[in-house]
């Protein structure tokens, strides 16, 4: 350092009292003891509780002092005002230097303090740091399992929609939302037909592949704000909320067709076809109450199994004019068919 200010020559020298080893001061007590080297103005710098000793320390080395942190314009201007000033003299003694040491030992001791305070916190703080990490995973570990928890509680654990205690929970909110807006919303009960049969012909795991499926098909037919949900062993339920008569009957009538092309597999065999009742009833036209329309639901799909199944029914009657013929058609195309897929054990290879 001593060589730098020999060959640079410098006109400030800003000392920053940061360390306890306070080597800035032994080199400011040097130069200012040795003629041969330039005189540069100096600038000390140190933190508020050295303030005291830094300003004596400084004016012992006819500098200036500023204190940390300092903004850049008062830096700047403390700098701008130090350069203003004479430079001292070539060979300019500092006072006693056991002045100088009786300043600099408490401003070290002071600094070693301040520098052990500063690891012991930075200790804490990384503790503490470790400490908040493991909180927020352990909430957020809980927060998964809640939702798993809720998902299990609220979900059918066969075909992974909604179940029954959802679905009515939902309804009732449903049910306050279409009143406060003067909005209708639709209950379509689906049915799997011959469902039983099944299970009873080729096992349990064979009917939990149909109703996966189609569940699975509900759902991908299914807009975003609709809800779908396991109403009973072989009946899913799908709300639709703003939609018209018209609308739930054609989605309806396409859930019905697209399940009848569902490719199931079970046992290296392909289950079907697979047909569907449905039956659907409208708020509050069809039922003032959540109950209501349900049940209303549910007399349309009677209806609609009473009329040969695989059809659609709207209210108590069948869906009208040429949507209900092409229905009760289809479901005479599909009693034929599922009458010679019967005969093979519902099983194609």
């Amino acid at each position: 350092a001593l060589r730098l200010v020999r060959l640079e020559r410098p006109d400030l020298m800003i000392m920053d009292l940061a360390t306890p080893d306070i080597d800035g001061c032994k080199l400011v007590v040097r130069m200012r003891c040795d003629p041969s080297l330039p005189q540069p103005r100096v600038l000390v710098r140190a933190v508020a509780n050295v303030e005291v000793e830094a300003r004596a320390l400084a004016q012992v080395f006819g500098g200036a002092f500023v204190i940390k942190p300092t903004n850049p314009e008062l830096l700047l201007a403390t700098v701008s005002a130090t350069l203003g000033e004479p430079a001292p003299p070539q060979g300019a003694a500092v006072a006693d230097r056991e002045s100088v040491e009786l300043l600099v030992q408490p401003i070290a001791r002071l600094l070693r303090r301040v520098a052990e305070r500063s690891a012991q916190l930075e200790v804490a703080r990384t503790a503490l740091d470790l400490e908040i990490k493991k909180r927020i995973w352990a909430e957020h570990d809980l927060v998964h399992a809640n939702r798993r928890l809720h998902d299990q509680v609220m979900r059918d654990p066969v075909t992974g929609v909604y179940n029954r205690r959802f679905l009515e929970e939902s309804l009732a909110r449903e049910k306050a939302r279409a009143q406060r807006h003067g909005d209708t919303f639709a209950v379509m009960m689906i049915d799997v037909d011959q469902f039983r049969e099944f299970n009873d012909t080729l096992g349990h795991t064979a009917g939990d592949a149909i109703l996966q499926s189609v569940g699975q098909c509900v759902v991908a037919l299914s807009r975003a704000e609709d809800l779908v949900a396991r109403y009973d062993a072989d009946e899913f339920a799908l709300v639709m909320a703003n939609a018209s008569r018209q609308i739930v009957w054609q989605r309806a009538d396409l859930i019905r067709q697209r399940a009848r092309s569902l490719q199931i597999g079970h046992n290296d065999h392909q289950l079907g076809p697979i047909t569907l009742s449905v039956g659907i009833a409208i708020f509050p036209e069809d039922g003032a109450s959540t109950q209501a329309v349900l049940e209303a639901a549910e007399q349309a799909l009677i209806s609609s199994r009473r009329a040969g199944r695989n059809v659609v029914a709207v209210g108590e009657a069948i869906g009208s004019s040429q949507e209900a013929t092409a229905s009760v058609s289809e479901a005479r195309d599909g009693q034929a068919e599922g009458s010679r897929a019967r005969a093979g054990k519902r099983l194609r290879g």
